[in-house]
């Protein structure tokens, strides 16, 4: 009997602020051959990029050219920016074309974060019944989705979409927070739960579906540490800090606030307030409480409340570190 297919090399794209914390993860776990691209010069990456994967300049309009650079790998990774003028969409569907042709068997999108697929809680009835409605802000994560389906249907690559639920690494656009004036503005006063995940989760249940690949082949993938508040959050700011002194909070609709986002952008604006005033409502807003969180598919512990706490308590200490050392 055959033994299935292992995926051993990758071409890795992105070299954002997630990407690079997540790239050394995999690295560590030596069981890849990484080659990284870019559409930077080499040098512009080093830093970013760990020492000794090669680093192969690309143009995402020379089909050819990413065709050869794709070619010989099994598995593509990408984390690129998601937001406004990202062109996520674009930058995806050419590393999709390009990885057809070349026979990559699996694309792994940039996706890491809410629920922007609608897969949490699906039912055969509809995506999911708590999804978000179309919407400029996660039209791109969408077209790469829908793209990616029409294609796997056709046998031509697969793909998995990994949800994690919220990194807290970008937490304030959506619910502001401010450590030195102690106050923090909450969505419907910060009481919804919401699902969390460390940076260390997310490497290692990208490591399991890369390891566990055909099994989890074309299906969205939701995994997390636990769940908490944001009131919980605050609180633990508050429990960090050399003082006991309560946190001013404070609170607005989210539902409110997505629907003058939406008006906006109806009318031609699309920024980083209309963009964050619509996935206020997946990052803090309920929709990444994870119905059945697919842990167990990728070797990873279940979720629970004392992961959880771990999770928010490396958020708090980030700044709280920064403060003492200033």
């Amino acid at each position: 009997m055959a033994s299935e297919f292992m995926i051993k090399k990758i071409v890795w794209y992105g070299a954002g602020r997630l990407g690079s914390q997540i790239r050394p993860r995999v690295v560590a776990t030596k069981k890849y051959d990484i080659t990284f691209i870019g559409r930077k010069d080499p040098s512009e990456y080093r830093g970013k990029v760990p020492e000794g994967i090669p680093i192969v300049q690309v143009d995402l309009k020379d089909h050819k050219g990413l065709v050869e650079a794709l070619t010989g790998a099994d598995a593509v990774v990408v984390f690129t920016h998601f937001g406004p003028g990202g062109d996520l969409d674009i930058i995806e569907i050419a590393l999709i074309n390009a990885a057809i042709e070349a026979k990559v068997k699996l694309f792994v999108p940039s996706e890491w974060a809410p629920d922007t697929a609608g897969g949490n809680g699906a039912t055969l009835e509809r995506i999911g019944p708590n999804t978000l409605p179309p919407s400029p802000a996660i039209a791109p994560k969408r077209v790469v989705h829908n793209y990616l389906m029409s294609r796997s249907a056709e046998g031509k690559i697969d793909f998995v979409s990994l949800h994690v639920g919220n990194l807290l690494l970008n937490i304030t656009p959506f619910s502001p927070m401010d450590l030195s004036k102690r106050s923090a503005s909450l969505g419907d006063g910060g009481h919804g739960l919401i699902s969390v995940s460390s940076l260390d989760t997310l490497g290692r249940g990208l490591d399991g579906l890369l390891t566990r690949y055909p099994k989890v082949k074309n299906s969205f993938v939701y995994i997390c540490d636990g769940e908490t508040t944001l009131q919980r959050i605050v609180k633990s700011f508050e429990e960090a800090s050399d003082t006991q002194e309560p946190w001013e909070i404070t609170s607005f609709s989210i539902a409110e606030r997505k629907k003058a986002a939406d008006e906006r952008m109806r009318n031609g604006t699309f920024t980083w307030e209309e963009f964050a005033g619509v996935l206020t409502i997946p990052f803090t807003g309920g929709l990444t409480v994870w119905q059945n969180p697919d842990n167990e598919k990728l070797g990873l512990e279940p979720p629970s409340g004392d992961k959880a706490q771990k999770t928010v308590d490396e958020l708090v200490q980030r700044p709280l570190q920064c403060m003492k050392m200033s």
